[in-house]
């Protein structure tokens, strides 16, 4: 398997090894198939569950389906065409036809077969976070395994293309790379195996890679990734909020909310995407009086001038103590490890200096 991001093989390879101590040879090498754990799929785990967890927070994807009952209660609309045939004289019971919501089963297989497959490679703390979940889909199981064809309906279903569901497309992409674990290894004896690709979304692996460098940099806080945040839980607007990382220090509970954004950035205005923005105010409102710091954290693509992206105060009306920043490592596509580990310490010295107060 070979994963590719436009920052390069560099930075790639440093986030990798952060997510899970994976050196990546970037010979270039043809491949043979191999029926071995893909060595990729500790990361293709964390990515996953990430958004199987977001996905799941309005349900399980669900369809409409027609059932016929003959009883004496009415429940939906009379079956008049069976009534004349089998209800004259009246006997008390009346056929009627209804439609109820079930949940997909195919969808239910692949993911319910997804987890017990992580689950027998890396025990069952992969889905400590979808406990819940994970006993929704262990009772709707059908019982049946699945196989390419099972996959491909789920993946196709037309409830998918809801707005409601359609974060579940990148669920199942996931779910299919993990029951299907194809790898590639050398091969130097046949030189021509096609091979298929799949998309992933680096900006998921980008936000383990920040939250490992700070919670390695900053033992004093707590390190959280995707920290589910309940608003309006008594309305019917209900919703949850997910910040990408929040640091929590130990003692103080003073708060640092970050947002990681996967996107090139050279400084200008136009870099900083307004919904972007928008979100990380959302986040910071929440804390309220335990926040301290809030910010965008990028992959620089240029040297940060402090100035320009650090402000004394949220808003920038300085009727608070709050600082927001938007920093980020510096990387380049051509660097060297040791130019972007160099970028990785000034990034964690700034971010000591902003909490060496708490």
């Amino acid at each position: 398997m070979n994963i590719t991001t436009r920052y390069g093989d560099t930075f790639l390879k440093r986030m990798l090894n952060f997510v899970n101590d994976i050196y990546v040879d970037n010979e270039q090498i043809q491949a043979k198939k191999d029926e071995t754990e893909n060595q990729f799929l500790f990361i293709i785990a964390h990515l996953f569950i990430q958004s199987l967890e977001k996905a799941v927070l309005l349900g399980l994807p669900q369809q409409y389906q027609k059932h016929q009952e003959r009883s004496q209660k009415v429940r939906g609309s009379i079956n008049f065409n069976d009534y004349l045939k089998r209800n004259i004289p009246f006997q008390g019971k009346l056929t009627t036809t209804f439609r109820e919501q079930i949940y997909v089963q195919e969808i239910v297989d692949v993911l319910y077969l997804a987890l017990k497959k992580l689950e027998s490679v890396f025990g069952k703390e992969i889905q400590s976070r979808l406990l819940g979940l994970s006993q929704l889909l262990k009772q709707q199981y059908s019982g049946r395994f699945v196989n390419h064809k099972t996959i491909q309906k789920a993946k196709r279903h037309q409830t998918i293309n809801n707005p409601m569901y359609r974060s579940f497309k990148k669920v199942l992409e996931y779910a299919e790379i993990i029951l299907l674990n194809k790898d590639l290894t050398p091969d130097y004896e046949k030189q021509n195996l096609p091979t298929s690709g799949y998309l992933f979304d680096i900006a998921e692996l980008y936000e383990i890679y920040l939250g490992k460098l700070l919670s390695r940099n900053f033992p004093e806080w707590f390190v959280s990734g995707q920290v589910e945040l309940p608003i309006y839980q008594k309305q019917f607007y209900r919703r949850s909020i997910f910040p990408d990382l929040i640091m929590k220090h130990k003692t103080s509970g003073k708060i640092i909310a970050l947002d990681a954004k996967f996107k090139r950035i050279e400084m200008q205005n136009k870099d900083v995407d307004r919904a972007d923005l928008h979100q990380i105010h959302s986040y910071a409102g929440y804390y309220q009086n335990d926040l301290v710091v809030s910010g965008l954290i990028y992959p620089l693509s240029k040297k940060i001038n402090l100035d320009k992206s650090y402000s004394d105060s949220l808003y920038g009306n300085d009727n608070n103590n709050v600082r927001f920043i938007v920093d980020g490592v510096y990387v380049d596509e051509n660097q060297t490890m040791d130019d972007l580990i160099e970028s990785e310490n000034r990034f964690v010295k700034r971010m000591t200096q902003l909490t060496s107060n708490y």
